[in-house]
C-alpha cells in the first residue's frame, strides 16, 4: 500500500503542473491554489511514508522497459531526501506567490516549478541506477526554465552554463552506469549492486567510482566542478533557494551518497584507498568556498560560495565512512537546507523592499526591516554552527566522526571554516542593526507578507531542531542502520 502514497506524491505535484499549464493567465487565484495545494498534498504523501521507518519494511514496485527496469522504492535515504525537498517545497510555494505577484510569465514559472518538485520526488524515490539517472536528467530540464526566468542576458548565459555543466556531468555519470552494468551483467539495482561489484577488477572499479562523482559533483558543486552555481544567482530568489537548498544541490550530494553507500558500500569504497583523496577535495572546497565568499559583495553570490562550503561538510561526513561521520553528513543535509532556505528567502525580502543586492549596502537595512534580518542574523549563527540553532549538532557529529576515523586534519578544516563562516555571516547582521541609514521601505508591489511568513517559520524551525535536534533522529538512525551494522 505504501508504495502507492510513493506514485501518488510524484503525481500529485506532476499533475498539478499540467493543471497550472492548462489554465489561464487571468486564472491567477486558482493557479495559487493549485501550487499550494499540489505541494501540500505531496508532503503530506511523503511524511505519510515516514511511518515505514520503525517497521522496517520498505516498499517497491519495477516496471520492465526492455532490458531495463523502472523501479520505485523507499528506503531510509531517499526517504531524507523526499522528506526535505517535499517539505521546503511547500514554503517556496507560499514565497514564490508573493514573489512573483505581478510577474507576467507566472503560469510559466509555476508549471516549471511543480514540475521540478515532481521529479525531484521521483529521484528520491528512484529504486536502481535507470531510473535515478532519468529522473536526474530530467530535473535538470525542468529547473533550466526557472534559471533563464527573467529572460535577461545574464539569466540566458547562467542557464547556458547550468545545461552545458549539468549535461558534461550527466554523460560521466551515463559512462559509468554503461561500465558498471556490462560488469555486473546487467544488475543496476541499489539492494543488490554492493555485492555484484565485490569480484570486478580494482582498476574498473575505481574508474566506474570517479565517473560518477565527477558526474554527480557538478550538480553537488565540488571544486572546481562549481562554476555554474554561482552564474545561477541571476534567477528569481525562490530558484535559488530551491537550487541551493532544496532540488538541484541536494540532488548531487544525494548522487554521492548513493554512489558511496547504496552502490558501491563503505567496505568496498574503503579497499579502493580513495578515502585520502576523497577527504582532500572536500576540504579543500569547504576552505575555498568559505574564503571566496568572504570576499563577495554580492550578497546572494555570498550564500552561493557558502552553499559550496557546506554542501562539501555532507560530502566530508559520507568520505569518512563511519556512522558517527555519517550521521553527522545526513544531519547536515537536513540542517543546511532549513537554514539556508532562511538566507536565500530573506536576501530576497531585501532586495525587493529596497532594491540592495550587496552586503555594502545593508548598514541599517534591519531599523527597517527587523523581522527579515532578525531571521537572518539568527539563521546565521546556525551556519557558523552555533547553539541554539540545528547547525552545531550536524557539525559536532562530523567533529566525533572525524575523531574516531583517526582524521585529526579535519578538526582543523572545519573549525576554520566555522571562524570564516563567522567572519562573513556576523558582520551582515551587525552592520544592518547598527549602521546608519536614511533608507526607507519602497513602495511595495509584491505580497510581501507571503514572502515574510515562510521566512519566519523557517527560522523558527531552525530553532526547534536546534533545541529538539532528537526530532531528527529517527531518520537519521534509520540512514545509519542501512548501511552499518550497530
Amino acid at each position: 500500500m505504501s508504495i502507492a502514497f510513493v506514485i501518488a506524491a510524484i503525481l500529485s505535484t506532476a499533475l498539478g503542473s499540467l493543471a497550472v499549464a492548462l489554465l489561464s493567465r487571468e486564472e491567477k487565484g486558482l493557479r495559487n491554489g493549485v501550487v499550494v495545494g499540489s505541494a501540500l498534498l505531496g508532503m503530506i504523501l511523503v511524511w505519510h511514508l515516514g511511518f515505514a521507518i520503525p517497521s522496517g519494511v520498505y516498499p517497491e514496485i519495477s516496471l520492465a522497459i526492455a532490458s531495463l527496469s523502472l523501479k520505485l522504492a523507499v528506503d531510509p535515504l531517499g526517504l531524507t531526501y523526499g522528506l526535505i525537498a517535499s517539505t521546503l517545497w511547500v514554503f517556496a510555494s507560499v514565497y514564490s506567490i508573493g514573489y512573483l505577484h505581478g510577474d507576467d510569465k507566472q503560469k510559466q514559472y509555476f508549471t516549471f516549478f511543480l514540475l521540478s518538485a515532481g521529479i525531484t520526488l521521483g529521484l528520491a524515490f528512484s529504486g536502481n541506477l535507470f531510473t535515478f539517472y532519468l529522473f536526474y536528467e530530467l530535473l535538470t530540464f525542468a529547473t533550466y526554465p526557472l534559471v533563464v526566468h527573467s529572460g535577461t542576458k545574464d539569466a540566458l548565459q547562467a542557464g547556458t552554463k547550468y545545461i552545458k555543466y549539468s549535461l558534461v556531468g550527466a554523460s560521466f555519470i551515463l559512462a559509468g552506469i554503461v561500465m558498471l552494468a556490462f560488469g555486473t551483467g546487467g544488475i543496476l539495482d541499489f539492494a543488490s549492486l554492493p555485492t555484484a561489484l565485490a569480484g570486478l577488477p580494482l582498476g574498473r572499479l575505481v574508474v566506474i567510482f570517479f565517473l560518477f562523482l565527477l558526474g554527480f559533483g557538478v550538480k553537488a558543486a565540488i571544486m572546481p566542478l562549481h562554476g555554474w552555481l554561482p552564474a545561477a544567482m541571476v534567477a528569481p530568489t525562490p530558484v535559488s533557494a530551491l537550487l541551493h537548498a532544496v532540488a538541484v544541490v541536494n540532488a548531487g550530494v544525494f548522487g554521492i551518497l548513493r554512489t558511496v553507500y547504496s552502490v558501491f558500500g563503505a567496505d568496498l569504497v574503503q579497499s579502493m584507498g580513495v578515502r585520502p583523496f576523497l577527504l582532500l577535495i572536500c576540504s579543500i572546497t569547504i576552505l575555498m568556498g568559505s574564503l571566496i565568499a568572504l570576499r563577495q559583495d554580492v550578497l546572494k553570490r555570498r550564500l552561493a560560495y557558502s552553499t559550496i562550503s557546506q554542501l562539501a561538510y555532507i560530502l566530508l561526513g559520507a568520505f569518512l565512512l563511519h556512522p558517527l561521520a555519517l550521521a553527522g553528513a545526513i544531519l547536515h543535509m537536513i540542517f543546511h537546507s532549513t537554514l539556508k532556505i532562511v538566507l536565500f528567502f530573506s536576501a530576497g525580502i531585501v532586495a525587493e523592499e529596497t532594491g540592495y543586492l550587496k552586503v555594502s549596502e545593508l548598514s541599517g537595512v534591519g531599523r527597517v526591516l527587523p523581522l527579515t534580518m532578525g531571521s537572518f542574523g539568527l539563521i546565521s549563527l546556525g551556519m557558523i554552527g552555533m547553539l541554539p540553532l540545528s547547525g552545531f549538532w550536524s557539525k559536532y557529529y562530523l567533529l566525533r566522526g572525524s575523531l574516531v576515523t583517526g582524521s585529526w586534519p579535519l578538526l582543523v578544516v572545519l573549525l576554520v571554516s566555522g571562524i570564516l563562516n563567522a567572519f562573513y555571516f556576523i558582520p551582515i547582521t551587525v552592520s544592518a542593526f547598527s549602521g546608519q541609514s536614511e533608507l526607507l521601505p519602497r513602495k511595495r508591489t509584491r505580497l510581501v507578507w507571503l514572502m515574510l511568513a515562510p521566512t519566519l517559520v523557517l527560522a523558527i524551525l531552525g530553532v526547534v531542531l536546534g533545541l529538539w535536534p532528537g526530532l531528527t533522529w529517527p531518520l537519521v538512525h534509520a540512514v545509519v542502520n542501512q548501511f552499518f551494522i550497530l
